[in-house]
């Protein structure tokens, strides 16, 4: 028993130390929407391949890298179209590191908005704006403005608006000074 206790002891200690060699020399740092950073904290022991494949897997940029100490190399993918890129970093051993990132944010709306019919010429507007800025309701009577208002500093609005004979569809415009803008219908 105390033969397979130190048997596995030792199996732990190797797996250990192999897990920790390089796989921790590599980082690969996504610092900016559209820039990654490949660094290794130690002397590589070949030559460093950088490769940038798009989401269909399809080479973007493959980079030989043959340095003796230790690298930090930068990349600036602005250029390339909006999508999911991976990175993998590898030398004569195998891959050392992959990650996946995207070159984009992906902004999240600040303005909610919904218009719904109550009645016949009643129209509910609801309007949560959680930047808080200031936002314009415009209401127009198919084409035509009827009536515009500025709502200034806050969350948000729930007002009902009756509308007295209108001539076509009633549509309710929307917009910030943060440049939301959506039309909207109770249709």
């Amino acid at each position: 028993m105390k033969k397979f206790m130190t048997m596995l002891f030792v199996a732990g200690m190797a797996t250990g130390a192999f897990a920790t060699g390089t796989e921790k020399s590599v980082e690969i740092i996504h610092s900016d929407a559209a820039k990654v950073t490949v660094a290794m904290t130690e002397a590589p022991s070949s030559t460093v391949i950088v490769k940038i494949m798009d989401e269909e897997n399809r080479l973007v940029l493959r980079d030989r890298i043959n340095k003796s100490e230790a690298f930090a190399k930068r990349y600036d993918l602005n250029a390339l179209p909006k999508g999911t890129y991976s990175v993998e970093v590898l030398d004569n051993s195998g891959v050392l590191r992959t990650t996946t990132f995207q070159n984009y944010v992906s902004e999240k709306p600040s303005v909610y908005s919904r218009v719904s019919l109550m009645e016949d010429n009643k129209f509910r507007l609801l309007v949560s704006n959680l930047a808080a800025q200031d936002f314009t309701v415009s209401i127009y009577d198919g084409d035509k403005l009827i009536h515009s208002e500025k709502v200034s500093d806050v969350q948000g609005l729930h007002k009902i608006y009756n509308i007295e004979k209108p001539n076509a569809a009633i549509s309710f415009r929307v917009t910030t000074e943060g440049g939301f803008d959506k039309y909207l219908s109770a249709l």
